[in-house]
């Protein structure tokens, strides 16, 4: 089923592993100390209020255990717009499904009043709670950080999630307690055959096509362009294929975005996930058409080595579809006229409009990356490329090196090289015959006699 639960989705996320989540007011460095639990930065960190939005999610192994780790967005109540509003629900069911919440303070701030409506909204779930007191860098602060008890009934460690201090106790308390509940946490492996990177500028509507696909709210959506900031990943099955999905920030051009500012993290961060996966799914705006940045995300992943698959979103605002897709196919080609083989789906994420056939383009891009053709088959397509052209009667062998993706290596003789035409020429020809769609291939040419290689996609 494509549709499933917010429960089922984390379940298969994390096998039978136990859930801890970070809950506290903005800035109070649950960013800092999730990436010093898991040991690698994935939430963005900045002096900046607010800049987690969504719910990210990271294994954390200590001493032979592991468990789930959540970080959400900061706990504020002040705010009544929309995006606040649905930061808050999300903030509410990750106090639900967690196992233990680590209720995160400033020492630096002890009287917020902030504070005591976290510390009242965790009391009332009756949820077993360790009281974290962060940025006690001291030998003072850690001797007084016992004031913060005042919160509730729960154990208090002081750490500073930046330097590290006091990690390895407070770990050590989260393992035990977590042994305390129904069942002990366990080694959590997710083993995904499908890394997908939902890419695309902001506002396309990257986040509603990641609700539509598994079926509940879990990233926040907006019409205020850039509301995902970090990267926020799920995993499901589909057609017997485990697909982790990589929803990332929107990438604007380079000119547009501010340096040091959260945008520009978040930039490195979807070119960081594009580079982690093994295919893009690339999403534009059908009412806008494809700018040019977007046909430079493409073959930045081409370059790379990604499948590629793009979908034109927001079918639904179109009154002729059929005229809107000849119309924008033919642009398209256009544009794209260097990946042929790109598969193009038309979608209404908003209105659940394709889906499907968007994600089994996904799985057929990722299962053409291990296309496998046989010496026979291949020497035949060479020698009717030969027969077709005859400036490749230079050209002495085709082999196929390996795939996942296709590489290739050509053999030829002469002075001059070959030219780029050329080989493009026999890659057409070898996808006539085995079409590989959203799938690249290389081809690498050797000159007869020598060892050095030159790389053609």
């Amino acid at each position: 089923m494509l549709k499933n639960t917010f429960c089922d989705i984390i379940k298969r996320m994390f096998s039978e592993g136990k859930t801890v989540a970070l809950i506290g007011r903005p800035n109070v460095g649950k960013s800092t100390l999730f990436n010093r639990l898991v040991g690698k930065k994935i939430a963005i960190e900045t002096p900046i209020p607010g800049t987690t939005r969504d719910r990210l999610f990271g294994e954390v192994f200590w001493q032979g255990e592991s468990f789930n780790l959540i970080d959400v967005a900061g706990f504020e109540t002040q705010k009544k717009d929309e995006i606040n509003k649905q930061m808050q629900d999300s903030v509410m069911l990750a106090i639900e499904m967690a196992d233990l919440i680590l209720i995160v303070f400033d020492w630096t701030d002890k009287n917020n009043e902030a504070d005591r409506e976290v510390a009242r909204k965790i009391r009332q779930s009756k949820k077993k709670a360790i009281i974290v007191v962060n940025k006690a860098d001291n030998i003072d602060r850690i001797e007084n950080a016992a004031e913060f008890q005042r919160f509730g009934s729960f154990p208090v460690v002081p750490v500073s999630a930046i330097s590290g201090k006091n990690s390895g106790e407070l770990l050590d308390l989260i393992i035990e307690t977590l042994k305390e509940t129904n069942a002990a946490p366990v080694p959590a492996e997710t083993n995904c055959d499908i890394s997908l990177a939902l890419i695309g500028r902001p506002n396309v509507g990257k986040s509603t096509l990641l609700n539509a696909i598994i079926g509940e709210k879990r990233a926040i959506v907006s019409d205020i362009p850039g509301t995902t900031r970090d990267i926020v990943n799920v995993t499901l099955n589909y057609l017997d294929k485990t697909i982790e999905i990589l929803d990332t920030a929107g990438i604007r051009r380079r000119g547009k975005i501010k340096k040091e500012s959260i945008e520009s993290f978040s930039v490195i961060r979807s070119l960081r996930a594009l580079k982690r996966s093994n295919v893009a799914l690339i999403l534009i705006d059908g009412s806008e058409g494809m700018v040019s940045g977007e046909s430079t995300l493409i073959a930045q992943a081409v370059e790379w080595g990604k499948s590629v698959v793009l979908a034109v979103n927001k079918l639904d605002l179109v009154q002729d579809q059929r005229e809107f897709v000849v119309r924008t196919l033919a642009i398209l080609q256009d544009k794209l006229g260097f990946v042929p083989w790109l598969p193009v789906v038309f979608i209404s994420a908003k209105e659940d409009i394709n889906v499907q056939i968007l994600l089994e383009n996904v799985v057929s891009a990722y299962s053409n990356r291990f296309t496998e053709i046989p010496e026979e088959e291949l020497n035949k397509i060479f020698e009717f490329a030969k027969e077709r052209n005859s400036s490749l009667y230079g050209c002495v062998s085709l082999k196929q090196e390996k795939n996942n993706p296709p590489i290739f290596k050509l053999v030829y003789r002469g002075k001059k090289g070959l030219h780029k035409s050329l080989v493009r020429f026999i890659e057409n020809k070898i996808r006539d015959i085995y079409p590989m769609n959203g799938t690249p291939i290389f081809i690498d040419l050797i000159k007869a006699g020598r060892a050095n290689k030159k790389r053609y996609n």
